[in-house]
């Protein structure tokens, strides 16, 4: 059929209905936020649940306000050692072998408040096997050599006297820094570390006058392999020569 003249055709186009658009996946982050949030608390709270009470106290003690500084800064406490603590058994449940190292460290860091002039670069810490005592070289020994300084029988008298009280082996630990040679009486950084800690060792079975059996202690050495901070500069060098007096229960085989 011919179609009319000066007509109009009308298209007519329908849009079929459909799915409103979706709201994305930020619900997804949120969600996977709150996952992990919730499995970091339940972790918390497990941990918090497995520690000792001398523990949870130490732990409570990182939360409180310091105490203003004082000389004796330099000596850092045990975990479960008051700021405050006096030497004597502390009414805590510990075990007996926890006992004796609560009492060595008490001494210990008595030993080190008597001294003023070692505290800028010693100190103590202790582990789970022992109490350890750090002293800088320049109170035992000059550089690169192993022949102990007047000043050295302070430290090593008090040393002794801890053997003398208390039933725990010592291991004598001699440490260099980068840049020792021994001035050619050492063939190496080991020899030198090691004639330090046996220079130590020989000085407190001496002083002992033979109430310390020789097979308490132990001597060792481990020449620049251990440095507290980086050999960047001399003052980081001075305080990685050191001697290290590690008291342990006589059941620990500790180096």
């Amino acid at each position: 059929m011919a179609k009319a003249k000066g007509s109009t055709i009308i298209i007519k186009k329908v849009v079929g209905g459909g799915h409103a658009p979706h709201h994305g996946g930020s619900w997804k982050v949120a969600y996977a936020d709150f996952v992990t949030a919730m499995m970091a608390f339940f972790l918390l709270m497990w941990l918090l649940a497995a520690l000792k009470p001398q523990q949870k106290d130490s732990l409570a003690g990182q939360f409180k306000s310091k105490p203003a500084a004082t000389d004796s800064k330099a000596i850092s406490n045990p975990m479960f050692i008051p700021s405050d603590a006096k030497v004597g058994i502390p009414e805590l449940n510990l075990s007996e072998k926890d006992k004796i190292k609560y009492q060595v460290a008490m001494m210990v860091k008595e030993l080190l408040a008597q001294e003023k002039d070692v505290q800028a670069n010693s100190g103590l810490s202790s582990d789970n096997a022992g109490v350890l005592m750090h002293v800088n070289n320049s109170v035992m020994f000059s550089p690169n050599s192993a022949v102990l300084k007047p000043g050295a029988a302070r430290i090593l008298d008090g040393v002794t006297r801890i053997l003398l009280a208390e039933k725990v082996d010592l291991v004598i630990r001699g440490h260099t820094d980068d840049a020792e040679t021994g001035n050619g009486l050492y063939p190496s950084k080991w020899e030198l570390s090691a004639a330090r800690a046996a220079a130590a060792l020989r000085y407190i079975l001496a002083k002992g006058g033979g109430a310390i059996s020789p097979t308490r202690m132990r001597a060792v050495g481990y020449a620049d392999s251990r440095p507290l901070v980086p050999a960047i500069s001399p003052e980081n060098r001075a305080m990685n020569r050191r001697v290290e007096f590690y008291y342990h229960s006589p059941d620990e085989n500790a180096w």
